[in-house]
């Protein structure tokens, strides 16, 4: 009696090796070529690879960050502004609440564009706005992770600074984000411009309340 289905494992397996690499291969892109890593980026799976890349990168943040400190027994220099987590026990609880905030920020401020694209009825799509959003995210917010670092280890305990340093490095961001809403969904570049000084203008605001640095 034969089997009612066939798995070829090993083409399975060479599938999936196939798609990560592929997948690496379009973020590490964005180092290099920040302009092509948008082509590379038009045929893929929407919204999934901007989940991937905003859940990757909330685990660097999480497991090379946050979880060092906490363990190291760290605290941030800003004091917290929730009443019900303590300053002291902020780095432990954003090894766990890190992904979840990035993830809900992520989709936040994704909608927020194209609820602004579509009230200006300019061309939208939320699946590939996801899928440029998140892979951005991953480009910048992995670099950003070396960087705090930095800082730590130099014993530089300098808020102010370091949010400097992170907003120039956002620059990039905005630049490849711009290109791809140019690219896929035609948007003029001064509202894509627009659209970013937004989104940071949001997101700063909301971390503010939620993240405290690493220093």
């Amino acid at each position: 009696m034969k089997p009612c289905f066939n798995i070829d494992i090993k083409k399975f397996v060479d599938n999936i090796s196939k798609y990560n690499m592929d997948f690496i291969r379009t973020w590490f892109t964005g180092y290099y070529k920040p302009n092509k890593v948008i082509d590379k980026l038009k045929d893929k799976p929407a919204p999934q690879w901007g989940f991937y890349a905003t859940l990757l990168r909330a685990g660097f943040d999480s497991l090379l960050l946050y979880l060092p400190l906490a363990i190291l027994g760290r605290q941030p220099s800003t004091p917290s502004a929730l009443s019900f987590l303590p300053t002291e026990k902020y780095y432990w609880a954003s090894v766990f609440l890190m992904p979840v905030y990035l993830i809900l920020l992520w989709l936040l401020l994704s909608a927020t564009v194209h609820l602004i694209l579509r009230f200006l009825k300019k061309n939208s799509g939320i699946d590939q706005i996801l899928n440029i959003t998140g892979m951005v995210s991953l480009i910048v917010g992995a670099f950003l992770v070396p960087v705090d670092w930095l800082f730590i280890l130099s014993g530089w305990k300098n808020p102010v600074m370091l949010g400097i340093v992170h907003m120039i490095i956002v620059i990039w961001g905005i630049v490849i984000t711009v290109i791809g809403l140019k690219k896929i969904l035609q948007t003029r570049i001064w509202l894509g411009i627009v659209l970013n000084i937004i989104w940071v203008i949001i997101g700063w605001g909301l971390s503010m309340i939620f993240i405290r640095p690493p220093v």
